[in-house]
């Protein structure tokens, strides 16, 4: 019995990637599985080129377009986005993701700063750092069952804290006054 679905533009969530070594490949693998939308940010490229894997858009510095049109010669199409010395790679990604409407993104990334400046980004996101899956909790309340022995962590910290250890399997909850995030280990 075979399945078959039919995936529009933008329905999976994209991938940007600002570190490529967040997680092991094998967990990257499962992230392209849909063929999403794929960003990578320059420093990136080669990393990412030697998964064999196609990229649609190259976050480079202003000035720099030409070198790496010439790089990623082999990967046309390809869309060079740029951005000037005062302005954050995070932010420009951003606003390429919001102006193009793209509702879901996964991030790997290895800087916790990123968690911070996702607070602007309206979407659906996940951000994948030192084998740790982080979702935003934008309700500020989070809900789910969970084994024992799991250890979440959250940030900015709540309860003072940043870690918990599931003592005993079961629903878990955590209440913030504010969107916060909480990490799971992969």
């Amino acid at each position: 019995m075979s399945s078959h679905h039919i995936v529009r533009e933008n329905q999976e969530p994209a991938l940007v990637i600002f570190d490529a070594r967040a997680i092991p490949f094998e967990k990257v693998q499962e992230l392209l599985e849909w063929m999403p939308t794929i960003i990578v940010l320059h420093s990136q490229i080669e990393a990412v080129l030697g998964w064999g894997i196609k990229v649609d858009v190259v976050l480079v510095p202003t000035g720099e377009e030409t070198m790496w049109i010439d790089r990623t010669k082999e990967q046309q199409p390809i869309e060079i986005v740029t951005f000037h010395s005062e302005e954050s790679a995070i932010d420009k990604a951003i606003s390429f993701l919001q102006s193009r409407t793209i509702p879901a993104v996964n991030w790997l990334a290895s800087d916790t700063q990123l968690l911070l400046r996702l607070s602007g980004f309206n979407g659906d996101t996940e951000v994948f750092m030192y084998n740790i899956r982080w979702s935003r909790v934008k309700s500020g309340r989070f809900e789910k069952w969970l084994p024992k022995g799991t250890v979440l962590h959250c940030f900015p910290e709540i309860l003072v804290k940043n870690q918990f250890l599931i003592e005993q399997e079961g629903v878990f909850f955590l209440e913030g006054t504010k969107p916060f995030w909480v990490g799971e280990n992969l």
